[in-house]
């Protein structure tokens, strides 16, 4: 193919070139010039026809200005050249101000709560608006190592900077490389037995009954709940706790140990008559049937 022959228009177009009808974001118009660029190169168009071609695709407000500012460029030469275009293209929809303040957020970029994908896109879409990263790449590959490392996560920056890595690409893989092991570790201490998650997941769904994640279990009537052992033989002090049921649920109901009876801790009442040899009711001293034999001291009531 012979590319110092003129193309035709119709040629170029069959390929798609972007379209630009002018905007307010600067980044939106400097993609759309990188984008012509690469349309341009890939169909081999002689550089003295990038003008023309690339203007055909200005629409809207964006060709309004070209059509003002053709005028006042053909009156000085013929020919506008394309790196007059690509000045005047940049002064209106790029100016230095807004390229100052691209380069100064670069240089106080971090990463924050960004994942590194994200934190190194945004990093390499800042790095075209550097008047540092301009030219040949080697000449800025190690700057721009070291500020991609300086933005990093502690966790990662410490990982990351004793390896030494000056080529970008390699760098950028590595920090990736270090976020997924994390990742992986946070996630194997969480599923460890043992753990506070673990021990939420087993209280909200316990094992061996149909209960759904986060239900908690109702209660159940249990006829038995509230029995109460009295005291019986000797262990007369001490009151059986009921078969599954938790100590500090148990309650204490005590025995009178005058009557047999139950009366809330309230003192006994004598109601009757009382023996004071025995302490049995319903008989008197001089009648009780376990008299002690005269001689024998009497037991201390």
């Amino acid at each position: 193919m012979n590319h110092d022959r003129p193309m035709t228009l119709a040629a170029f177009l069959k390929v798609n070139p972007p379209k630009f009808k002018g905007t307010t974001v600067a980044t939106e118009a400097d993609n759309w010039f990188r984008g012509i660029v690469r349309s341009l190169r890939a169909q081999h168009v002689p550089e003295e026809q990038y003008v023309e071609f690339a203007t055909y695709m200005l629409e809207g407000d964006a060709q309004h200005w070209w059509q003002g500012i053709q005028r006042l460029l053909q009156q000085d030469e013929g020919n506008i050249l394309w790196d007059v275009f690509k000045e005047e293209f940049y002064k209106k929809y790029f100016p230095r101000a807004t390229r100052e303040a691209k380069e100064m957020e670069l240089m106080q970029l971090k990463q924050g709560s960004m994942s590194v994908a994200e934190y190194t896109r945004k990093f390499e879409e800042l790095c075209r608006f550097s008047k540092v990263c301009q030219g040949n790449p080697a000449d800025f590959e190690e700057w721009k190592c070291l500020k991609f490392e300086g933005g990093l996560h502690e966790d990662l920056l410490n990982s990351v900077v004793p390896l030494e890595i000056r080529n970008f690409a390699e760098l950028v893989n590595k920090s990736q490389l270090v976020e997924d092991c994390g990742k992986k570790i946070a996630a194997a201490r969480m599923n460890r037995p043992g753990s506070s998650f673990q021990n939420y997941n087993q209280y909200t769904a316990p094992q061996g009954r149909n209960f759904k994640q986060g239900e908690m279990p109702s209660r159940r009537y249990n006829p038995n709940r509230n029995v109460h052992a009295r005291p019986t033989g000797g262990n007369e002090g001490r009151m059986r706790q009921d078969m599954g049921k938790r100590p500090q649920q148990a309650q204490m109901r005590l025995v009178c140990r005058q009557c047999g009876k139950e009366h809330g801790g309230r003192p006994f009442q004598l109601t009757g008559v009382i023996c004071f040899s025995c302490g049995q009711l319903g008989h008197m001293a001089k009648d009780c049937p376990k008299k002690p034999v005269q001689g024998i001291d009497r037991p201390r009531q």
